[in-house]
């Protein structure tokens, strides 16, 4: 048997030497020439089965697009047919002036028919084009993709990444053709959903195979980088990073490989998300279609994995593991600008910006591991102090909790600040966006976290005003710079209302930064709705110890009454203004609600304030009863003649008491409120004077009537510090006095039996039985 010949070492190609380098290592590898012989026999016979196969195919293809030209070439000559048979038949002589009128709607019916048949066979041959177009792209991505995968004896290096290039043009192409045809041929559904069908699994094996090979690259770039001996010193200081960026080291022929790498991953990714759009268009996506960057997600991983060596060592000191976080993120984040931004614009990748997406990735790894390992601690703590009511532990394990906290709003503040300090305008403020650039997103997949968190925080905040609101002072004082909206005096509210507001901004601004509008209504309502409540609850305590000791008839007690309700007054109206910021506006239209945030609170302490502002008015008017009963049941005083202006005494000393209690009010009630309180007691005091000395069957003489113009001047002088025209608050006796002024002649010319005689004299006020009465009461001395 003659032995085989060996071929020239010049005969040998680059690829097939480096292959047998790769298998023959030493002189011991000779020992497995015939599994090396027998691997490549095998996959010969997988690709020569291949090659069958794909003729086979071809044949198939080619029969199939040979039988609809021949279809599409026996209707065209039909039509050629028909077409020439009515030009013959309308070119012999006179045919034209001999056609009969069932001739014409004949031929009329004969072109429409063979216009829709034109169409027809256009439609079809179209289809039939697209069809056999699509097949032969989808084909050769197909046998792409299988070679890449089953490894033929090539070099992948240096043919993967034309490979990934060529494979990305032809999915493009087919992408163009079917947005094309899903404008123009919307019916032709199964045609492109059976070539989706072929290129998403052609998809499922490029995309992973890509990913592979660039981790591969990375590798050889030394990507991740040690992060051994990282000095958290420098993070705040200007020292040069002790971590190597082997982004910026890489050179020459290796730089080159990373980049085109690169570009065919986000090529993949930007066709990827030509496709979903295409496939999602008519329906609501919202940002379903937004993917995290493959290729920075690529960098991320490896980083995250050599992270949590570190972060491991220190669960009981969380401020290092944000400290190595934000190190990472800041040293690697200019790299991202100025290497990487580049060739994510090169490949039309648009609305990705990698400096966002680094940040987003070390974001989300410090998120996990917070998830994973950093609460879940806190949690059980938290539960074992509860359950042994170790009142020092649980106090600790708040504070615990609280300086994780804050440690994740000043981490998510730096993250930002590195976004923002690019120049860049945050593109990420709708929720969904946000929270991949905030730690606080752990709280939007755990709410039952964020209640405890607002719980802790509420039980806090509680403990200082706790302190505050026993402290008789802080009601005793005033908080200054309480400016009314409408006026110069203030709301002379006491100084505990600064602490309460103190106290309620401060919970609203830990709530500022959380990524999601619905968890930042529940935790301001969670945090601030029970503090509220419970500083209403000692007003409320302070004014019924007030009435119960005394029933507010002496002045201390109108003055603690007048605390609370300037204190009231002053939150209802902190609250309102606040609801009307943008901040709280958002969370309107929350679970239907179109309401403020604040809206039952503000219903509470205004129906507070109005409820004890009517008890103040009602006292007042209770003891002005009490006082002036006597005046009212001296019925002779009205018919007594007079000399010169006289005055009750009785009633002199009823105003008397009655403007220094309004007066005590004045210096310690609020100003909106103390206008509804000398207005209400006007109103009470017209109603009760009216009905003592007007409802009876009291006679009044010239000289009771003169004496009634001097006590009612005397009232109206009592009410003019407050107001320009008293006599307008007191309607019912200024227009009984008027009645009483009408002399005897006018009342014979009838000027009180017409309405509008009657209103010529201002009376608008007085039924008609009243000014009867009124009137048949007054006696006309001659």
């Amino acid at each position: 048997m003659e032995a085989a010949v060996l071929p020239r070492p010049a005969d040998i190609t680059p690829e097939l030497r480096r292959f047998l380098d790769s298998r023959f290592r030493s002189q011991a590898d000779l020992a497995a020439a015939a599994d090396v012989e027998a691997e490549i026999r095998g996959r010969y016979a997988e690709l020569e089965a291949s090659v069958s196969d794909l003729s086979v195919r071809l044949a198939a293809a080619a029969a199939a697009y040979s039988s609809s030209c021949s279809a599409a070439g026996t209707a065209l000559s039909n039509v050629r047919g028909c077409l020439a048979a009515l030009n013959a038949s309308t070119s012999e002589p006179g045919v034209t002036e001999a056609v009969e009128v069932g001739s014409e709607e004949m031929l009329f019916e004969q072109l429409s028919s063979l216009a829709k048949e034109v169409a027809r066979v256009e439609l079809v041959r179209d289809y039939a084009e697209t069809a056999l177009k699509l097949d032969s792209f989808v084909s050769d991505v197909e046998d792409a993709v299988s070679s890449s995968v089953t490894g033929k004896l090539k070099s992948r290096a240096e043919s993967s990444l034309k490979t990934y290039h060529v494979l990305i043009g032809y999915l493009k192409t087919i992408e163009d053709i079917l947005s094309s045809v899903t404008k123009t041929r919307p019916q032709w559904t199964r045609l492109v959903s059976a070539v989706d069908h072929r290129v998403d699994r052609s998809l499922a094996l490029l995309r992973p195979q890509a990913i592979v090979d660039h981790r591969a690259l990375l590798a050889s770039l030394g990507w991740p980088p040690s992060l051994s001996g990282t000095n958290f010193s420098s993070i705040n200081s200007g020292k040069p990073s002790e971590i190597v960026n082997p982004l910026f080291s890489m050179k020459g022929d290796l730089k080159s490989k990373y980049s085109e790498s690169f570009l065919s991953l986000c090529s993949l990714q930007e066709l990827q998300k030509r496709r979903k759009a295409r496939q999602l268009e008519g329906h609501i996506v919202n940002n379903q279609l937004r993917q995290p960057l493959w290729v920075i997600e690529e960098l991320v991983n490896p980083i995250a994995a050599a992270t949590q060596r570190h972060f491991s060592k220190w669960v009981e000191k969380p401020e290092f593991v944000f400290a190595l976080a934000y190190k990472i993120t800041r040293d690697f984040v200019d790299s991202m600008d100025e290497i990487l931004q580049p060739l994510v614009d090169k490949a039309n990748l648009v609305g990705y910006s990698c400096r966002e997406e680094w940040i987003s990735g070390m974001v989300i790894t410090l998120s996990t591991y917070l998830v994973k390992e950093i609460f879940p601690k806190h949690i059980e703590l938290l539960q074992e102090i509860s359950s042994a009511d170790a009142s020092s532990k649980q106090s600790q394990a708040r504070v615990s909790w609280l300086n994780l906290i804050d440690l994740m709003i000043s981490f998510d503040k730096q993250t930002q600040a590195l976004i923002s300090s690019s120049g860049l305008l945050l593109s990420v403020k709708d929720d969904d966006n946000w929270q991949r650039i905030s730690v606080l997103s752990v709280f939007c997949d755990r709410p039952d976290w964020l209640e405890i968190w607002a719980e802790i925080e509420r039980q806090d905040t509680h403990d200082k005003l706790r302190l505050s609101m026993e402290n008789e002072k802080n009601w005793n004082t005033r908080f200054q710079g309480t400016v009314l909206e409408y006026g110069s005096d203030d709301y002379k509210s006491p100084a505990i209302t600064g602490v309460i507001q103190k106290g309620l901004s401060l919970l609203i601004d830990r709530a500022r930064p959380i990524p999601n509008i619905a968890l930042r209504a529940e935790f301001i309502k969670i945090s601030t709705s029970p503090l509220l409540s419970e500083f209403l609850g000692w007003m409320l305590q302070r004014c019924q110890e007030a009435e119960g000791l005394t029933a507010l008839a002496d002045d201390n007690a109108l003055l603690k009454v007048s605390q609370s309700i300037n204190a009231a007054r002053y939150l209802e109206s902190t609250l309102t203004e606040w609801c009307n910021d943008v901040f709280f506006l958002e969370m309107e239209n929350i679970d239907g609600r179109s309401e403020c945030i604040f809206q039952v609170e503000i219903n509470q302490l205004k129906d507070f304030r109005v409820q004890w502002t009517e008890k103040i008015s009602t006292v007042i008017l209770r003891d002005f009863d009490a006082r002036s009963r006597d005046y009212l049941k001296n019925k002779r005083q009205w018919q007594e003649k007079s000399e010169g202006l006289t005055l009750s005494r009785a009633f002199v000393e009823c105003l008397d008491y009655m403007q220094g209690r309004i007066a005590k009010l004045e210096d310690g009630l609020n100003v909106l409120d103390f206008v509804t309180v000398w207005r209400t007691v006007a109103s009470g005091v017209d109603q009760l004077l009216f009905s003592g000395i007007f409802s009876g069957s009291i006679k009044f003489s010239n000289g009771g009537v003169e004496r009634l113009h001097g006590d009612l001047s005397i009232l109206f002088a009592a009410f003019s510090a407050w107001c320009m025209r008293p006599e307008g608050f007191f309607p019912r006796l200024s227009e009984g006095l008027k009645l009483l002024d009408i002399d005897e002649k006018q009342l014979r010319d009838g000027a009180c039996t017409d309405n509008n005689r009657l209103r010529e004299y201002g009376i608008r006020r007085l039924t008609a039985a009243e000014v009867e009465k009124i009137i048949k009461n007054r006696i006309y001395e001659s």
